[in-house]
């Protein structure tokens, strides 16, 4: 051993004594700074190791702050069928019934007839006879579909009309008919028991089908009312009128409202010979 420290660590003198106490110097410097690159390594080996504990426990505390934020935060999930469900409610819609936005399908004349046009005749025996014919007529080129035939009632007879209505009897004391007429082709209705309704004001009718005629149509309906029939199976007394009954028909679409003031001039409209229905004077 002392052969090979003097090899290495000889510091050209050539005295034995003074080479070997280098030598052994050398040697305790060696093993102590041998010592410290260890400890340095193992500490370096360390800080390495706490470091990399550092960062995963880092991203372990990050992951585990992220997860209790989304616990925390409100579930937007929807269950199956209620997808989307706060955008249906916004683009919910409810039905409306559809609003007249034509006054009616076609412009209308009316023409009142009969036997009861100046009122009713009163027989010896205490009963009446006499009744109304409407002729009703107009044109026009829209698309009809099953439109409905509607006339407004004058108040007076308002109290008559709910009486056949609560009966249902509507043919008998009521008969009609109509055509729809494009030239070339034509659609023909009689108007059954089951075609009459009455909603407190209008008389509706229905009528025929007309969507398959295109084009200029010209409309022309008969109703005969049996009045005096009317009077004696009710026994109602008929009150006066203070515009002599005025009548009012037009064709329209049925699912709209029926309103005569938008309807306006596109009714046909006919007034009674008298305000005394009950008796001529």
């Amino acid at each position: 051993m002392y052969k090979g420290f003097k090899k290495y660590f000889s510091n050209g003198t050539g005295h034995k004594a003074g080479n070997y106490q280098v030598a052994k110097r050398n040697k305790r410097w060696l093993l102590a700074s041998a010592v410290m690159l260890v400890m340095l390594g193992a500490g370096m080996v360390q800080s390495h190791a706490s470091a990399k504990a550092a960062t995963v426990n880092a991203t372990r505390t990050e992951t585990t702050t992220k997860a209790a934020e989304y616990t925390k935060a409100p579930r937007q999930v929807l269950s199956r069928g209620s997808a989307n469900s706060q955008n249906l409610d916004k683009t919910k819609t409810v039905p409306v019934q559809k609003t007249n936005l034509v006054s009616a399908l076609e412009k209308g004349n009316l023409n009142i007839t009969g036997g009861a046009y100046y009122g009713l005749d009163k027989n010896g025996d205490g009963t009446y006879s006499g009744g109304l014919q409407f002729n009703y007529s107009g044109s026009g080129s829209g698309n009809y579909g099953a439109p409905n035939l509607v006339i407004q009632i004058p108040e007076p007879l308002h109290g008559l009309f709910e009486k056949i209505n609560e009966n249902g009897s509507w043919t008998k004391y009521f008969n009609g008919n109509g055509v729809f007429n494009t030239g070339p082709l034509a659609m023909i209705w009689t108007n059954k028991n089951e075609d009459f309704s009455y909603d407190g004001t209008n008389l509706i009718l229905k009528t025929a089908n007309a969507s398959s005629l295109y084009g200029n149509k010209r409309t022309t309906a008969f109703l005969n009312f049996n009045l005096g029939q009317a009077v004696n199976d009710f026994g109602e007394a008929i009150p006066d009128s203070t515009d002599n009954y005025l009548f009012k028909m037009a064709l329209v679409d049925p699912e709209s409202p029926i309103d005569w003031d938008l309807i306006g001039n596109d009714a046909g409209s006919h007034a009674l010979g008298t305000n005394h229905i009950m008796y001529r004077p």
